[in-house]
């Protein structure tokens, strides 16, 4: 047996290498594959801003994609290769084999791994906000994620039961239960620190939030154009948003960038002018310029497809209104309006001039100034008297009533939940901005939000109640319900693997349920006469002969013990074919 010793080892050795290897694949899918879901539904998320990404692009390399389509398509293949992989992962932990990865799917797996920790990086220097979006949707998707996450680790139960049942040491048992019974409790308690604004009762639902129109009905037409605001008018918005800059001979006008090169055809008509401020163009020049067929060209908010022969042609002979016309518009529809007011670059004649020309033009549509949204830090902190003074970001509520403040306009990522409800006891209304989901809006509905400013006028005028809100009472029965099942599945699931495995007691009258592990000794019993054979046949003198009670000896049935066999009649002459017990065993 000592020619035997050194060939063991070896195989021992080979298998150590094997198992880390296996280690290192199994935590190497894994992280890479929860990261990409994590990342999948990231990108679900901020599709509340897949337009700002967008344009944030379109102005750095001047070419229109849509950005936020490749990304998502990117992630969702490589979500469903990752979720192939996965198939396979748990396929061979059921059953007990190597995780064989190809070299090719290991350095995949890895570029992956890198790409998503390089994008982690880029997002937190480049669009940090969007972790805030994160943050908000977990307050109305956390009662689904939790339930989502129980039932699959619930469905985990199965993997975890049958490693545990195949492993003999008893450290490790300890550990892997230990860790799954923490992981679970954690999941079943975790209701508790999940404090969503819509796990409230019908009576108390706050009102829903009135709707600023972000540039008219951005959404559906072209933003800042005559259409935008009718539409906008047409679905109820309470407020009309826009941007207001001046021309090169005084004309108060309807832009957001700083540029036409967006939202025009100036590559058209003055291609010599396409990257000139907007500024430097007189108002005959800008009237000249379409300002809808971009919109009809670029379909920048899926929409485009929606609209009919007639719009779509009214669309396409869109132009830029002056803001003496946007107010006449708001004056006969009675709302109010709210602009970014862009003052021009101190070379501009109207520098000094803009905030006059900018109320001359409001009042020559004879609208109330009072039904002016003027943002606290528009052109140096002006105020013009008679306007609404609108606060751009948190104050303590001594200093909105020394400056007559009662609207607050803010981002989304600056108010808590708590400024909120400060505000709303104060009677001071709080508008977020820009939101455009509807899972986002349903959010700062059941917060009690004052009004929203979004580009989808039309989805919300449609939405009459949350997207989801329920009662108190019925979220804690559904909460301990999914609990209680959980818990039943799991402790199934591990009573069937521990008898599926290791069997129970079998009397001479009862029958044994455990035909598994039969399976498991015979091929070990087997195994260890395959070996035993092999190493005499290598340490023994080969011949033709063998006396005759070796071969009885070994023509004893499988069941026969090896520990009663006399393994001193192994002549040396052990090598004739009549004597081997292939013919006798059901060898593997």
């Amino acid at each position: 047996m000592t020619g035997f010793q050194p060939s063991m080892e070896q195989h021992l050795v080979a298998k150590r290498h094997t198992r880390k290897r296996d280690v290192f694949r199994y935590a190497l899918l894994t992280v890479t594959f929860f990261f990409v879901v994590y990342y999948f539904y990231f990108w679900l998320i901020v599709k509340n801003s897949f337009d700002d990404l967008n344009w944030d692009l379109f102005g750095k390399l001047k070419t229109w994609i849509p950005w936020y389509r490749v990304l998502l398509g990117l992630v969702c293949a490589t979500f469903a290769y990752l979720f192939i992989l996965m198939l396979y992962f748990v396929y061979c932990v059921l059953r007990g084999r190597p995780l064989r990865l190809h070299v090719v799917h290991v350095i995949i797996t890895v570029t992956i791994l890198v790409f998503c920790v390089v994008f982690t990086i880029g997002i937190n220097i480049l669009w940090a906000s969007e972790w805030t979006t994160v943050y908000l949707s977990l307050k109305i998707m956390g009662p689904f994620l939790h339930i989502g996450a129980v039932a699959i680790m619930t469905s985990v139960s199965w993997i975890v039961s049958l490693q545990y049942c195949r492993m003999s040491s008893c450290a490790c048992k300890l550990f892997v239960m230990s860790v799954y019974v923490s992981l679970m409790f954690q999941l079943y308690v975790s209701p508790l620190f999940i404090n969503s604004p819509c796990v409230v009762s019908p009576d108390n639902l706050p009102r829903k939030p009135r709707t600023v129109a972000h540039r008219g009905a951005s959404g559906i037409v072209p933003e800042n154009t005559f259409m935008s605001f009718r539409y906008a008018e047409k679905y109820d918005a309470y407020v009309f948003e826009t941007d207001v800059r001046i021309s090169f001979d005084g004309v108060p006008f309807l832009l957001h960038d700083k540029t036409f090169r967006r939202t025009t055809n100036v590559a058209d008509v003055f291609p010599e002018m396409v990257d000139m401020d907007a500024s430097l163009f007189n108002i005959s020049q800008i009237k000249s310029l379409n300002a809808g067929s971009w919109f009809l060209n670029k379909n920048p908010m899926w929409s485009a497809g929606d609209l009919s022969d007639e719009e779509r042609k009214e669309v396409a002979n869109q132009t830029i209104p002056t803001l003496r016309e946007a107010v006449e518009v708001v004056q006969l529809a009675g709302k109010r309006i709210m602009f970014d007011l862009m003052v021009p670059s101190p070379r501009h004649p109207y520098h000094n001039k803009t905030v006059q020309l900018v109320i001359d033009a409001i009042k020559a549509a004879n609208l109330e100034l009072k039904k002016v949204w003027w943002l606290q830090h528009t052109a140096n902190n002006s105020r013009p008297g008679g306007v609404t003074l609108v606060a751009e970001e948190y104050h303590p509520l001594s200093m909105m009533r020394r400056e007559n403040m009662s609207i607050v306009n803010v981002q989304y990522t600056e108010l808590s939940r708590q400024n909120i409800d400060e505000y709303r006891d104060a009677n001071i209304s709080v508008n977020v901005w820009t939101v455009n989901s509807m899972w986002f809006f349903s959010l700062y509905w059941c917060m009690g939000v004052h009004s929203i400013t979004s580009n989808m006028c039309h989805q919300i005028h449609a939405l009459h109640s949350p997207v989801w809100h329920l009662a108190p009472d019925s979220y804690r029965i559904l909460w301990l319900t999914v609990d209680v099942m959980s818990i039943i599945i799991i402790m199934t699931v591990f009573i069937v693997q521990i008898i599926r495995m290791h069997g129970i007691s079998c009397g001479s009258d009862m029958p044994c349920f455990d035909e598994t592990s039969k399976h498991y000794k015979r091929k070990s019993t087997n195994s260890k006469e395959k070996l035993l054979y092999d190493g005499s046949e290598s340490n023994s003198e080969r011949t033709n002969h063998i006396p005759r009670q070796t071969c009885d000896i070994i023509s004893q049935p499988s069941s026969y013990p090896m520990s009663n066999m006399n393994y001193s009649s192994y002549g040396p002459g052990f090598h004739s074919n009549s004597c081997y017990p292939d013919n006798k065993y059901d060898m593997e």
